[in-house]
C-alpha cells in the first residue's frame, strides 16, 4: 500500500497571527485539517511548553526551520529543543545570494554543518530560494552541487514555487532529488515578475503535474 502522504503548515505563513494568538492560531490549524507543521523559531516558548500547544492542537512538528549561523553556533541547544518537540529534522531556512556567488565555499560549509548535525542525531536539510536554482558557468546550479554531498547527510527541501519563479523545472529538480526530499514547500505564483503568491493550484507552476512528481520522489 502506498503510503498516505501528510499536509503541513509553514508557520511562517501565518507569522503575524502567531504573533498575536499562537494557542489560537495553532487551534486552528489543526482544525483545518493539516497534519503538522513546521517551525521557524519557538515564539519566545520553551520547548516543551511548544510541544504542549501542538499536542493540544493535534499537530506534529514536521521539522524546523533555522539560519545556518545557528546550527554552527547552537547546535546542542537545537538538538535539545527538537527532541523534546519530537522530530530530527532541522532545515536551513535561508542562505544569502551574496554566498552562492562562491558555490564551493558555500556547499563546504553546510557539508560541515550536515556532519556536525549528523553527529548531534539531527538530519539536516537545505531549504531553497531563487538564487541556489539556475545553472553557473560550469552548467551545475547549486542544488547540483548540494546533491552531490552525501543523501544521509544532507536532505533538501525543494521550495517548488521558488524553483518555478527563478526559472527552473519542479519536475525535473524532483526527479533529481527522488528520495531525499521528504518534504517539500508548495507556493504558486501568477507570473515570474514580482512576489504575487497565489493560492496552490490557481497560478502557473502546474500542481497537477507537479504534486504527483513530488510523490513519487519521495515527499
Amino acid at each position: 500500500m502506498a503510503a498516505v502522504p501528510k499536509v503541513g503548515l509553514q508557520l511562517w505563513t501565518i507569522r503575524e497571527e502567531c504573533d498575536r494568538d499562537l494557542a489560537g492560531a495553532l487551534r486552528r490549524v489543526g482544525e483545518q485539517g493539516y497534519d503538522g507543521v513546521e517551525l521557524f523559531q519557538l515564539h519566545g516558548l520553551p520547548a516543551l511548553d511548544l510541544r504542549a500547544l501542538l499536542d493540544d492542537a493535534g499537530l506534529v512538528a514536521a521539522g524546523r526551520h533555522a539560519r545556518l549561523g545557528a546550527i554552527e553556533e547552537e547546535l546542542p541547544e537545537l538538538a535539545a529543543e527538537l527532541e523534546v518537540l519530537g522530530t530530527d529534522r532541522v532545515a536551513i531556512a535561508w542562505i544569502d545570494p551574496s554566498e552562492v556567488e562562491d558555490p564551493g565555499a558555500a556547499a563546504d560549509r553546510i557539508a560541515r554543518a550536515a556532519e556536525r548535525a549528523h553527529s548531534a542525531g539531527l538530519r539536516l536539510g537545505f531549504h531553497n530560494h531563487w538564487s541556489e536554482v539556475p545553472a553557473a558557468g560550469d552548467g551545475r546550479s547549486f542544488l547540483d552541487r548540494l546533491r552531490e554531498l552525501p543523501a544521509d547527510l544532507l536532505w533538501l527541501e525543494l521550495d517548488l514555487g521558488w524553483v518555478w519563479h527563478a526559472g527552473g523545472d519542479p519536475l525535473r529538480e524532483l526527479e533529481a532529488t527522488s528520495g531525499r526530499c521528504p518534504l517539500v514547500h508548495a507556493k504558486d505564483y501568477t507570473s515570474r515578475d514580482g512576489r504575487d503568491d497565489v493560492p496552490v493550484g490557481s497560478g502557473l507552476v502546474g500542481y497537477e503535474r507537479v504534486l504527483p512528481a513530488a510523490l513519487a520522489a519521495g515527499a
